[in-house]
């Protein structure tokens, strides 16, 4: 599979979607939801939860993304090639 600048420019594109939606649930979660987890008030328990929840829908939607520019583009390689 031979790929044109732009193919692979569109991989490298789509492989930074990927990293950020799974470097954003990481340490979202490490670095902010883990504190007001351990609070312990109903209050922060469940702004945690909705916070966490939004922060893996945001995560998720960048990796799916990605994924979604991966394969159109390989199929364009393949097709074109």
């Amino acid at each position: 599979m031979e790929l044109s600048p732009e193919e692979y420019g569109a991989y490298w594109r789509a492989s930074i979607y990927v990293a950020a939606g799974i470097l954003l649930v990481a340490l979202s979660y490490r670095f902010v939801i883990v504190d007001l987890f351990g609070f312990g008030n109903a209050g922060a328990l469940i702004m945690g939860l909705v916070l966490f929840g939004a922060i893996v829908f945001a995560g998720t939607f960048l990796v799916i993304l990605g994924l979604a520019r991966l394969v159109r583009t390989a199929i364009d390689a393949e097709m074109r090639g």
